[in-house]
């Protein structure tokens, strides 16, 4: 205002998610006690508002009533508005709102010089804005790369945080391969030790199994009081998927005998895991409410692997004849007798993948 003759001042930002260059105030100031009761009753024309955003221009109107580019800009004779300046906040990248300025005096108006010096500041202003949605945004980016990399490897991570437009809450039907794996004998073990040894123990074990997920390009599904499901082929799709998971079993159970060697030093009782595996047409996707979702696979290819992973031994990893057929690459395969399945007419053929 020491600069300027303007009355008053409203600085006002784009609603990043409303349509028709909605604009929010953000702040309003007035020259003095005489127009600060007009505060409240301040409209900004959204003829001016909007043709300085699309056009990213600043605009200075002396006579805004006589003014033919405002002559439906209601606001303006309603609110007496002798000469305005709308400037917007502009930056290389965007542009984030406007700065608007008006002058009721029907005998003074805005010069040549108001407008370039509000025009500056606002760029000032813009560059401040920007910087603050930056910082904003960082923030909003780590907390959801802290939550997203519990369950996904760090390239899925960074896919969803460049696009997050394209996993919202629905699903779509697509092939993967599916991984339960399950401590066998869970409960005698608990009955033998401490809470706190247990949830030690547990930490340590999913600690191990999720790397090993992650390693190997799948998806944490859940976890499964002492077990936990897997996903490869989602979100993102690749020829090894089912490679990748029949890869990532014989890790968990080649890594678990490394982990029975530590546990033993310590006096833990070992474990042993049960690991079934399938591939087939699931559906997977964010599943839920708007509140709260889980990015998730269901379906017979799901059932279906948990009954692999309920018929295996300690130490075992089990696989269908369609995990076996989507492989690319050769492992030691030992054919099990097949098993009847709910739903299906024909038994489903089963092998063991040898690791040791």
């Amino acid at each position: 205002f020491q600069a300027t003759p303007a009355e008053r001042v409203v600085a006002l930002l784009l609603d990043e998610n409303a349509e028709d260059y909605a604009l929010s105030p953000v702040a309003i100031r007035v020259r003095d006690q005489k127009t600060s009761s007009l505060a409240g009753k301040l409209s900004v024309s959204k003829t001016i508002t909007k043709k300085v955003i699309t056009e990213k221009i600043a605009i200075l109107s002396q006579d805004a009533r006589a003014d033919a580019q405002f002559s439906s800009a209601e606001s303006i004779v309603s609110q007496g508005v002798r000469s305005t300046i709308c400037a917007p906040l502009i930056t290389e990248t965007e542009v984030h709102g406007v700065i608007y300025a008006d002058r009721l005096n029907p005998f003074e108006v805005f010069s040549q010089e108001d407008l370039e010096l509000i025009t500056a500041v606002a760029a000032q202003t813009a560059i401040t804005v920007e910087t603050v949605k930056a910082h904003k945004r960082l923030a909003r980016e780590e907390i959801a790369r802290a939550n997203y990399s519990r369950f996904m490897p760090e390239y899925v991570v960074n896919q969803i945080l460049q696009n997050p437009d394209s996993f919202r809450l629905g699903g779509i039907n697509q092939k993967i391969t599916v991984l339960f794996a399950d401590i066998r004998g869970f409960t005698l073990l608990a009955e033998n030790e401490n809470p706190e040894r247990i949830v030690e123990l547990l930490n340590r074990y999913f600690k191990m199994m999720s790397e090993l997920v992650f390693e190997h390009g799948g998806t944490l599904d859940k976890y499964i009081g002492d077990g936990l499901m897997a996903i490869f082929g989602a979100p993102t799709v690749s020829p090894m998927d089912a490679t990748n998971a029949i890869k990532c079993a014989v890790a968990m159970q080649k890594n678990l005998v490394e982990l029975n060697e530590k546990l033993r030093a310590e006096g833990y009782r070992e474990i042993g895991v049960g690991i079934g595996l399938h591939t087939g047409i699931a559906t997977v996707g964010y599943i839920g409410s708007d509140k709260r979702s889980e990015y998730t696979a269901i379906g017979d290819t799901v059932n279906l692997a948990s009954r692999l992973e309920s018929l295996a031994a300690s130490g075992e990893i089990l696989i269908t004849e369609a995990t076996a057929k989507e492989s690319l690459e050769s492992f030691r395969l030992v054919e099990r007798q097949a098993i009847k399945v709910k739903n299906r007419l024909q038994p489903v053929a089963l092998f063991e993948v040898k690791w040791n």
